[in-house]
């Protein structure tokens, strides 16, 4: 057995176990409909890579609904510990069609996941995804000029890449390198998201022992500290990103609540909006209980953001 393979075991065997960086789903009481969320249009795994068609992980899905004219355009990024997870998620769905029912278009994206890709390759997938969005998104009724980008989780911390890093070109769009057109996303509205890698990595490990080796570079030392450097979207932030609601419990049992705080405060200080909401006494994932008070709060909040930045003149 390899080294590659003896660090992959341990962690899958983690991800099995325990919620990590995944999402836990529990046992709902009604239909999604039930709480506000409706999509009468679904369509499902356009391919989103050109020349990638047949490769199921650069797929989307499409949410709307009937209507007339263009509606603002979202790109929903799953969570999953970067490892697993799929655009089919139920909370998700929810929320994409939670947006759809509010005048949004939804596009829902898998990505290729690790241990095959690393975390670079991933940012690059969904920022090939917006830039696929931005040349499509009338063929659906969605406006190309008023994109949005949302996420949870790791789904999250490659949504804060997107929002904050479309113009590091560390990245190339997977399948994009000679694209003229960028990935750069009017608002952003992460779910409990990873903002300073290294802080989670560091602070985490007994959850995510092998992750770093993983996920970056396959390497330690100056290969590391040079891929943290991108990949960390706390090295990312600057008075050109867009304004940013996060979104996170306060007993994220990650220790993600303080990041949210800071760099909403840190956003503020640069003169930019950055935005809060807090899930009182809410752990990880807590949107899969979307019919619970919080999390429907949190969709009024991330439409409210989308409303201000996408929909107004």
């Amino acid at each position: 057995m390899n080294f590659r393979n003896l660090m992959v075991m341990p962690v899958l065997a983690m991800l099995a176990a325990g919620p990590a960086l995944a999402d836990k789903k529990p046992v709902p009481p009604g239909p999604h409909e039930a709480y506000g969320a409706r999509a009468e249009i679904v369509i499902r795994d356009v391919p989103y890579v050109p020349g990638r068609e047949h490769n199921p992980k650069l797929r989307l899905d499409i949410y709307s609904n009937p209507h007339e004219g263009l509606w603002p355009a979202v790109v929903m990024i799953h969570g999953g510990a970067w490892f697993k997870g799929t655009k089919s998620y139920d909370n998700k769905v929810f929320i994409c069609q939670a947006l759809a029912a509010r005048g949004y278009v939804v596009f829902t994206i898998d990505y290729r996941l690790a241990p095959g890709t690393k975390l670079k390759g991933q940012a690059e997938d969904a920022m090939s995804a917006v830039i696929w969005v931005k040349e499509h998104a009338k063929e659906y009724g969605g406006d190309p000029a008023r994109i949005g980008v949302t996420g949870g989780s790791a789904g999250g911390h490659l949504g804060a890449l997107v929002a904050w890093a479309s113009d590091d070109p560390y990245f190339v769009p997977t399948g994009r390198g000679e694209s003229a057109v960028d990935s750069e996303v009017l608002a952003a509205a992460l779910y409990y998201p990873v903002l300073d890698l290294d802080q989670t990595l560091r602070e985490n490990t007994h959850h995510l022992t092998g992750l770093a080796h993983l996920l970056l570079v396959g390497s330690v030392g100056k290969r590391y500290r040079e891929a943290i450097k991108h990949l960390s979207p706390s090295n990312e932030l600057d008075a050109s990103d867009p304004p940013t609601l996060f979104l996170t419990g306060d007993a994220d049992e990650l220790r993600l609540y303080p990041q949210s705080v800071e760099y909403a405060e840190k956003l503020k200080a640069l003169g930019r909006d950055g935005r809060l909401f807090t899930a009182p006494g809410k752990k990880h994932g807590f949107t899969w209980q979307y019919w619970e008070p919080e999390t429907l709060a949190s969709v009024q909040a991330v439409v409210d953001l989308f409303d201000q930045y996408l929909k107004q003149p």
